[in-house]
């Protein structure tokens, strides 16, 4: 009776590495629309260059 080696295939990597890109995309889309506070950078910005009796009133959240 003949032997027959039956051997089996191997899956690819490139899946996995793609997938954990896509992830990595996504998190970083998340981070930069919902997490990053813009706004109170700008407030910020702007707060600078009002005069030092105008930044009593601004909430500490704002000043940086």
């Amino acid at each position: 009776m003949a032997e027959i080696n039956i051997q089996k295939k191997k899956k690819p990597v490139w899946p996995w590495i793609l997938l954990v890109v896509i992830l990595l995309l996504l998190g970083w889309a998340v981070y930069e629309l919902v997490l990053r506070d813009g706004q109170a950078q700008a407030l910020a910005a702007v707060c600078t260059q009002m005069p030092a009796s105008t930044l009593d009133f601004i909430p500490d959240v704002i000043r940086t």
